[in-house]
């Protein structure tokens, strides 16, 4: 599982890079004064978007893949903050298993799993290993540029 989502950045007549968020997050709006740093700040954006969803326990929306041929759309994932906890929560409602549950299989305390599901948490590697294990899925961590 990996979490992201498309926008479209487009140059204007300035030379600024605007950013829309597609659907689902179509509320995603920002810019750039180059394509890196348009980018950058779509993360940001979309980073506070789900973080807001996600501890007002909201359900965070798949996302749509933009329509073949569309151009300028680009994939955009959140901060690891934020992504962590959604990746956490859609894998155990995947899993069919309550909070409770997963806490007891993953021999943690039922409030770590509850944390580990709000945006701003931190937990170890080894604690999400445990946790994903729990769930029946593999940890695999991926660096990208």
């Amino acid at each position: 599982m990996k979490i992201s989502y498309p926008v479209r950045i487009e140059k204007d007549e300035e030379g600024t890079f605007i950013v829309e968020g597609l659907e689902p997050l179509g509320n995603i709006l920002t810019y750039g004064t180059t394509l890196e740093e348009a980018k950058d700040y779509a993360a940001e954006a979309l980073t506070g978007v789900l973080g807001s969803m996600v501890d007002r326990g909201m359900e965070i929306p798949e996302p749509a893949r933009p329509l073949a041929g569309e151009k300028n759309v680009y994939w955009i994932s959140p901060d690891p903050k934020v992504g962590i906890p959604i990746l956490i929560r859609k894998a155990r409602i995947e899993a069919g298993l309550s909070l409770e549950e997963v806490a007891r299989r993953a021999k943690v305390p039922y409030q770590s799993i509850q944390r580990w599901e709000r945006s701003g948490t931190n937990p170890t590697i080894s604690s999400l290993e445990k946790v994903f294990r729990a769930m029946g899925k593999k940890l695999d961590l991926e660096v990208a540029s």
